[in-house]
């Protein structure tokens, strides 16, 4: 499919150079859980939401093996695998509708086969050529409320894509939500959504 292929594209692109709704009855949790949160240098969510408010969310834990952990709603459905066709990389990928979250990380013994160093932090990160590569020209990351460091934009077939670098153990990788400009889909989450998951 055109979604598949254009994520799929960019995790290549950053491979081959390594450096790759709220409803009202839930607005209240994630304001009280989004007040909580302490933005680290790695620029992520310290505050995770309690089983019993990810419940109330209607969000799901998906534990992906040699990716990380990830809260989304229970009706998304995950792929999940490693490429080596450049360099290792484990990803995983979650959809529902018009709506795909594609999660990519290249870990130490990617680094090492590229005979790179692995970023200081998220800012080093930013900066490396393969994450700029999948960017148009003048995209600039920033920090959202829940403490993502984002960058969003619409490519030229008029799909919105909202990356979030995230750093793990020793490896480092993004977040990217993609979804049609004109998607009657509830996207208002994601940023959140997006803002509690971790790499392994």
């Amino acid at each position: 499919m055109k979604r598949k292929g254009l994520f799929l594209l960019a995790g290549s692109l950053c491979a081959m150079t390594l450096c790759v709704c709220l409803s009202a009855t839930t607005a209240n949790v994630l304001t009280a859980v989004a007040a909580e949160a302490e933005t680290e240098t790695e620029l992520e969510t310290e505050a995770k939401p309690t089983a019993a408010e990810l419940a109330e969310m209607g969000l799901k834990e998906f534990a992906v093996e040699e990716v990380g952990t990830f809260y989304l709603p229970e009706d998304f459905e995950v792929e999940s695998g490693f490429d080596d066709a450049y360099l290792p990389m484990h990803y995983a990928t979650f959809t529902r509708g018009d709506v795909t979250i594609h999660v990519t990380r290249f870990g130490a013994d990617a680094y090492e086969a590229a005979g790179l160093p692995l970023p200081e932090d998220l800012e080093d990160y930013s900066t490396r050529a393969g994450v700029r590569q999948s960017l148009p020209e003048d995209a600039e990351f920033d920090t959202d409320e829940y403490g993502n460091m984002y960058v969003q934009f619409a490519d030229d077939e008029g799909t919105m894509q909202y990356q979030v670098l995230k750093a793990g153990k020793e490896a480092y990788g993004a977040m990217t939500a993609f979804y049609p400009e004109d998607t009657e889909e509830e996207i208002e989450d994601i940023p959140f959504w997006i803002s509690l998951g971790e790499l392994e």
